[in-house]
């Protein structure tokens, strides 16, 4: 069998993204929605792609704890198609299905600058600041100290903790047959039930409602 390989440069995250914890942690699960620039049409529009993409087990750990809104990254996956039965029926009387894809992710990165080139910038933007007055000369900031990130740490995942506080890392937790979790308490099923399906079309409406009013997605920060 022969994959469809997929490979995504500087992809940014459109939303929260969606954990789905198993009783095996290599089956743990993470659902990311993100936009890809794909250049300008011919009126100067800048065009995007939208893309769903299922991380597993530890990538899902690592996804839920680092990846947010706006965060870009780069992925290389596969391609997996899924077929769910709507329960209508075509006026032809077949089935009405509805055929979806993702991309399952094999490895990836964090997009943006290499730390050297950034440092590198940063200390030109200092030292031009300085010259023209807008900084003390004296100042011993550096772009080292601007650019340091203390990141939370990295921890599996634990069932009493995200049923206090409803996430795992940055991202949402969904238990099968309860719904999402909520902080201090778990979400009981009710009619109506907000499931996965449904929270990726939330963020699709989402992804179009700020297309259409930023234009590019390249304006949220990295």
């Amino acid at each position: 069998m022969i994959d469809g390989i997929v490979f995504l440069s500087n992809a940014r995250v459109a939303g929260d993204p969606c954990f789905f914890p198993s009783a095996d942690p290599k089956k743990h699960r993470c659902l990311v929605t993100v936009i890809k620039n794909r250049g300008k049409n011919k009126a100067g529009a800048e065009m995007t792609d939208e893309h769903s993409l299922v991380f597993w087990g530890k990538y899902a750990q690592t996804a839920a704890l680092y990846l947010d809104k706006g965060r870009a990254i780069n992925v290389f996956g596969v391609e997996r198609s899924h077929t769910k039965d709507t329960g209508r029926l075509k006026p032809s009387g077949a089935k009405e299905l509805n055929r979806s894809t993702s991309i399952h992710v094999k490895s990836f990165e964090f997009g943006a600058d290499s730390k050297k080139a950034l440092v590198k910038r940063i200390n030109a933007n200092l030292a031009k600041a300085k010259a023209e007055g807008r900084i003390n000369p004296d100042a011993t900031i550096t772009a080292e100290e601007l650019i340091e990130v203390t990141r939370p740490a990295a921890y599996d995942y634990n069932p009493q903790l995200a049923q206090q506080t409803g996430r795992y890392g940055n991202a949402r937790v969904w238990i099968k047959d309860v719904g999402f979790l909520g902080a201090g308490a778990v979400a009981q099923p009710v009619e109506g039930a907000v499931d996965p399906n449904t929270k990726i079309a939330q963020m699709e409406q989402e992804i179009a409602q700020m297309k259409a009013g930023a234009g590019t997605v390249d304006a949220f920060p990295g």
